[in-house]
């Protein structure tokens, strides 16, 4: 199973609209995960994923502003929801007899409210016996190694991060090119 998760940041354009076809025909993912869309699945050309066999199965939920997250998968795959957030999307899948459960996440850029994030998700996980997989934007890091610039990131959300994802028992995968947490 391939998951595509993509920081777009505005898909009304044409080019990005390209660029994102492009993305899809080169991976050939089961799972499209878009988050900053900045504009409503309804305001996007309604055939357009339809034509790429891909559906949304679910956005998160922002009260009175637009959704920042986009969940679509292939048209023969049907993910069931688990909970919706205004700061994620968590869901479950069976795949040839294994049972799992997703996270796509877009984490708040206030390190408060991402709290209330790393709670939530710690009780999805404490409910459930199964692994789960998590892809997103954390807007956060695990350490000053993972960070770029002249001043040092603050501790408070770095240790928070690592206390969620190490009491969660969540791995970092390794990656290739840009670093990525």
């Amino acid at each position: 199973m391939k998951c595509l998760y993509w920081n777009v940041r505005g898909l009304a354009t044409s080019p990005s609209r390209l660029a994102l076809k492009n993305l899809i025909s080169l991976h050939k993912p089961h799972f499209l995960i878009i988050s900053e869309p900045w504009l409503l699945f309804e305001h996007f050309p309604r055939n357009w994923f339809y034509r790429l066999n891909f559906k949304l199965f679910a956005h998160n939920d922002r009260g009175p502003l637009d959704p920042n997250l986009w969940c679509l998968c292939l048209n023969n795959i049907h993910p069931n929801i688990i909970s919706i957030t205004d700061q994620h999307v968590s869901f479950s899948l069976t795949l040839n007899n294994i049972t799992f459960c997703m996270l796509a996440i877009y984490a708040s850029t206030n390190y408060i409210h991402r709290r209330q994030l790393w709670q939530t998700l710690e009780n999805l996980n404490s409910q459930t016996n199964l692994p789960w997989c998590s892809i997103g934007d954390f807007n956060t890091i695990l350490g000053s190694h993972e960070h770029r610039g002249a001043s040092l990131p603050a501790r408070g959300p770095m240790n928070d991060f690592f206390v969620w994802s190490d009491s969660n028992n969540f791995f970092h995968l390794p990656t290739r090119g840009a670093q990525y947490t």
